[in-house]
């Protein structure tokens, strides 16, 4: 019996060894060249943090505030917003990728990409017509997303095993919204040109922290990495309008999941 249980110990010794030693381990010189170039393919969901002026629901518009619709200046008496919440919309992004060797675990990267996606504001509004009535309405309001992005991180990367190796990074990522501006004004009967969207600024930047798995085979290595990106810069332009009265600060804030081939 004791030969038997020593004969077991060394098969799960041993045998695993054996493995390791056997497995063919591919791009074996990759972690030492100094460069490397790649794409990333990606699935994202966007959305808003958003922090409300103090009492802001009991915060009266000035008549400048009002939406365009059946909820005139002339039929309402009082307009307010008592609650503002933000829904993630899925979205992709694409883009080019430069590694830059620092050392043994360490590597610099700059990913210039293009994100697409759609950030919805929901606001529940009560309306308090000249005859005394109170209409409760609820708005969805798209905001269309461009970005153009240039995350700088550093990733850390462990010591391989065979052929998977783990990572976690952290960086900056600058950011121009292209579509910022889109599909804010429309025109009424009038003819006069009027806002009736969010209004936010174009320019921003980002904290990023993820993790990641690299996978190597003969040809190139794949990489499977989840970040999220949290905006540093207050994107809300302060307007006297009622999708932005009530907001006091609003950042950009995004869930990442990529393919990276390089």
């Amino acid at each position: 019996m004791k030969i038997l249980a020593i004969a077991l110990m060394l098969s799960v010794i041993v045998v695993p060894a054996q493995a390791q030693r056997r497995a063919v381990r591919y791009l074996a010189n990759y972690e030492n060249e100094p460069y490397h170039f790649g794409f990333l393919l990606a699935f994202n969901q966007m959305s808003y943090t958003v922090k409300t002026t103090e009492d802001y629901q009991n915060m009266p518009l000035a008549a400048d505030a009002w939406p365009s619709g059946p909820y005139s200046v002339s039929t309402t008496q009082n307009l307010y917003v008592y609650n503002v919440e933000t829904q993630q919309t899925p979205g992709f992004t694409v883009g080019i990728i430069g590694s830059k060797r620092l050392g043994r675990y360490f590597d610099l990267r700059l990913i210039p990409s293009l994100s697409f996606s759609e950030r919805k504001l929901r606001y529940d509004i009560a309306i308090k017509g000249k005859d005394g009535s109170i209409d409760m309405k609820s708005m969805t309001k798209s905001i269309g997303t461009t970005f153009v992005e240039f995350p700088l991180n550093v990733k850390y990367r462990s010591k391989r095993y065979n052929n998977i190796g783990a990572y976690v990074m952290g960086g900056i990522n600058p950011k121009l919204d292209l579509a910022s501006q889109k599909d804010n004004k429309e025109t009424g009967a009038d003819g006069q040109e009027f806002i009736n969207n969010l209004v936010t600024k174009r320019f921003d930047v980002a904290g990023e922290l993820g993790a990641g798995f690299d996978f190597y085979n003969q040809w190139f290595k794949m990489g499977v990495e989840v970040k999220m990106s949290y905006g540093i810069l207050d994107i809300v332009k302060s307007e006297a309008f009622i999708y932005t009265a009530p907001i006091d600060q609003l950042r950009n804030k995004l869930f990442q999941v990529s393919l990276i081939f390089e």
